[in-house]
């Protein structure tokens, strides 16, 4: 179930200045002091699978229903870093975002990254199955999308060393559709994200990691 019927459900919403500064300051602080971390080594970002206070918790689910018009819960969250990495084992690893839907996911998802702090612009890109919209996130705004529904990638872009986005991605379930997604719609966005990972693939920059190079100027 819940195949193309359910396409243009998904608003692409930006929102800014969601948070106030002590509720950056707490997540910051619950991330450092998280010790559950993981390395996704082919997109070059580390994670950390924090635990939220229930009034975060709230206000990002409150803020979803909202967009999306449907009753949500949180179901997945983790804060990542993206910068450039180097193992101890000399391998290099560069952050990158190619083409893809969250297929990790059974049942459908509505999504929000939300950009907590950087010091470099990455802009986020979502096809919405009518056209293909750019994003340019800044500091303490949200993005919302599907992230089970909508093609989503981030341009190439070379970090200079020191460079990073820090984000908390936010998925959530529906009350309304619960069942897992159509075997049949799971090809079709399959086949639309390797078409448009075939175009960024074939864009200036590596499209894998490791790497065998690093910019450093």
């Amino acid at each position: 179930m819940y195949g193309d019927k359910m396409i243009n459900n998904f608003p692409n919403v930006v929102v800014s200045n969601f948070l106030t500064s002590d509720e950056i300051v707490e997540i910051c602080l619950i991330t450092s002091q998280t010790t559950n971390q993981s390395f996704t080594s082919s997109l070059g970002h580390n994670s950390w699978h924090i635990r939220l206070p229930d009034y975060l918790v709230k206000k990002f689910t409150d803020k979803a229903s909202e967009i999306a018009g449907e009753e949500l819960f949180l179901k997945e969250y983790n804060v990542s870093r993206y910068e450039n990495v180097t193992s101890n084992a000399g391998n290099t690893y560069v952050p990158m975002l190619y083409p893809h839907t969250d297929e990790t996911f059974k049942e459908p998802r509505f999504t929000l990254d939300y950009q907590i702090r950087s010091n470099i612009d990455w802009d986020i890109v979502v096809d919405d199955w009518k056209e293909i919209k750019t994003f340019k996130l800044k500091d303490n705004e949200i993005i919302s999308f599907s992230g089970t529904h909508q093609v989503h990638w981030r341009p190439k872009k070379i970090f200079k060393d020191g460079e990073f986005v820090e984000m908390l991605f936010m998925h959530f379930g529906y009350k309304k559709y619960q069942d897992e997604i159509d075997s049949d719609y799971i090809k079709k966005v399959r086949d639309h994200a390797a078409y448009h990972k075939q175009i960024w693939n074939q864009t200036e920059g590596p499209s894998s990691n490791p790497v065998s190079w690093k910019n450093n100027a």
